[in-house]
């Protein structure tokens, strides 16, 4: 197989045009899309469709790109370790996570151990970042919800206890703790059904039969906030979420331990490079220091292996005790 054609190719498909994908490699544009017409001669396949000034994947495109995001991942990986990089006095990081809370408090102390790697944050759900770390567009992830998946390397960060969410003015709110009793009478404000929150205090409400009067599903955190605000329902956030707002009250809730368990992933045959490597370290001094580190997970979580399960990432079990 040709390299240079596939290179090109990879460029195209990364860059979302010859051009830029010129300018990359340092080429002409006429250079770089002889090269691809040449991989599509070659194999009798139509790589991109080019048409309205737009250059889009065509399905067989779509899945050699995925091919060649891990063979130009692994080819990096290869040079950095014949290289011999071990100052991290440029590269690049790019870190996935399911909410800014835990992430960037990471790469804020990456960044200033480590200043010369370029970092950057892609926040989305966690299907999205775990699928980011598959096709390696996303170095390491700080996740809640971890699949059981030999091929990813889980770390355990911390565990936080889920809140109840309510405005001051609402009755409850006198309380120093509420029940999962007294939702029964009570509108609840809720995130997607994707969210590790919402599927968390469902299963707790389930196991004490308890039917909340009624839901209202919100998208993002911060629109679950100012729903709260406003009067519409309880809502719920992890402890170390809840940055404080003088319109809402933030109370335990007795008789259930609800917590939430976060992770930082990355996939298993990437840790050996240099900026992967420098942030997982990081995780461990943070894991090691916080107070709230994962402590009681089972050695199937623990750092160097993954899950040997399907991972709940985090738990919701009803009972009398209390830590």
């Amino acid at each position: 197989m040709n390299f240079a054609q596939l290179r090109a190719f990879h460029a195209v498909a990364t860059e979302g045009g010859f051009t830029k994908a010129a300018r990359l490699l340092n080429v002409t544009q006429p250079t770089c899309s002889q090269e691809v017409k040449a991989l599509e001669e070659t194999y009798g396949v139509t790589l991109f469709d080019r048409g309205n000034r737009q250059v889009v994947l065509t399905e067989t495109g779509t899945a050699l790109f995925a091919v060649t995001r891990r063979l130009f991942a692994a080819e990096q990986e290869a040079m950095e370790l014949l290289a011999g990089v071990r100052h991290l006095d440029g590269g690049t990081l790019v870190v996935g996570a399911d909410g800014p809370f835990h992430a960037v408090p990471l790469i804020a102390r990456f960044t200033s151990a480590h200043p010369g790697p370029t970092v950057t944050l892609a926040v989305g759900n966690s299907r999205t970042m775990l699928e980011g770390l598959m096709e390696t567009r996303i170095d390491v992830a700080v996740l809640a919800d971890v699949p059981g998946d030999s091929r990813l390397f889980v770390l355990p960060l911390r565990r936080d206890p889920v809140r109840a969410l309510l405005p001051k003015t609402h009755p409850l709110a006198r309380r120093r703790a509420m029940a999962l009793g007294d939702l029964a009478t009570e509108r609840l404000v809720l995130r997607e059904p994707g969210s590790m929150t919402r599927r968390l205090v469902e299963r707790a409400l389930a196991a004490a039969e308890v039917t909340p009067a009624a839901v209202i599903e919100i998208q993002s955190r911060e629109a679950v906030v100012e729903a709260v605000a406003a009067g519409l329902g309880i809502g719920f956030t992890s402890a170390a979420e809840f940055t404080g707002d003088g319109r809402l009250v933030l109370l335990p809730i007795a008789g259930a331990e609800i917590e939430m368990d976060e992770y930082v992933v990355c996939l298993r045959e990437r840790r050996r490079l240099a900026v992967v490597r420098a942030f997982l370290d990081l995780a461990r001094e943070v894991a090691t220091e916080d107070s709230g580190p994962l402590s009681g997970l089972s050695a199937a979580a623990t750092p160097g292996s993954a899950p040997a399960t399907p991972a709940t990432a985090g738990h919701a079990a009803p009972a009398p005790r209390r830590r």
